[in-house]
């Protein structure tokens, strides 16, 4: 009995050791002109699903002094300019920061774009490519594969975005669906949408079920309408567009813009503009 009970404690102790091996990460960084150095990390283990055919989200936790290793063949540091570099589903990028606990020590986490929700990849973005704004976009997804959109910047987003179909798309109910991009802008207002046509598994990404769509997008964003058009850059498609330029000195309300109060007596009617004349009212949708 004494000697099974030796025996066993033994096997718990190599395959534990065995696991222990194998439940590391090792990075090699390679500096000019000088030697290869590798350290040993050990293996972040990211949440299983319980179902397979559940998609599966990576967490992140912004860090700071970050430095990205760009490990899809060699291992190089690697800044990026855009988000369209960031998407090829082949991207094997690498987060490496100084531990605050072991000085020189250096831990590295594998950043997996497409496996992090919307929200998260925001802050990637914005902590990872300098001198650009990011933000989500809702659309309204039409019958014949149109679509338009409003940033997502408030409480009332969905308000505005219903309004802005109703504006640029009016009397058409045939809208299938709501859709969620990620969009980059710089500051000559340049922007770029990415469709994101994965959901991620824990054994791979998968394409979504899409329906055919229009190879034009309508962007509302702030004061301005962009006109997005399909494009590719590399391995990247979306849809990429500017504001277009305009002679209109001041703002435009469309028919119907004004709120009258109107007086009707012997057979004669008198309205009168609530508010402030000079000022439009119309989509303040608190005061009607």
């Amino acid at each position: 009995m004494r000697f099974t009970v030796i025996c066993l404690v033994i096997l718990h102790a190599y395959l534990f050791e065995v696991d222990a091996v194998y439940n590391k990460d090792v990075t090699c960084v390679i500096d000019q002109g000088q030697e290869m150095v590798c350290k040993t990390s050990e293996r972040i283990k990211r949440r299983s699903s319980s179902l397979a055919n559940e998609p599966s989200h990576d967490p992140y936790i912004p860090r700071n002094n970050t430095i990205l290793y760009n490990c899809s063949s060699t291992c190089t540091a690697t800044t990026f300019t855009s988000m369209t570099q960031l998407t090829a589903p082949s991207l094997f990028l690498r987060s490496c920061f100084i531990e605050i606990t072991k000085e020189d020590t250096y831990a590295c986490e594998t950043i997996r774009y497409h496996y992090l929700k919307n929200s998260d990849k925001i802050l990637f973005l914005s902590k990872t490519i300098p001198d650009k704004t990011f933000y989500l976009v809702d659309c309204l997804i039409y019958l014949d594969g149109g679509r338009v959109c409003h940033k997502k910047d408030d409480e009332t987003s969905h308000a505005k975005l219903v309004d802005t179909g109703t504006l640029a798309r009016p009397n058409e109910t045939n809208i299938l669906s709501q859709e969620e991009f990620i969009c980059e802008e710089d500051v000559t207002r340049k922007v770029n949408c990415d469709l994101n046509p994965y959901i991620p598994f824990e054994n791979g990404l998968k394409f979504k079920e899409m329906m055919k769509f229009d190879d034009s997008v309508l962007l509302k964003s702030s004061s301005y309408v962009i006109d997005l058009k399909r494009t590719c850059t590399e391995a990247w498609c979306g849809y990429s567009g500017s504001p277009a330029s305009s002679r209109r000195q001041y703002s435009y309300s469309p028919p119907g813009g004004k709120v009258f109060r109107c007086f009707y007596a012997k057979k004669q009617q008198v309205c009168k503009v609530l508010g402030d004349p000079d000022k439009m009212i119309y989509n303040n949708r608190g005061y009607l």
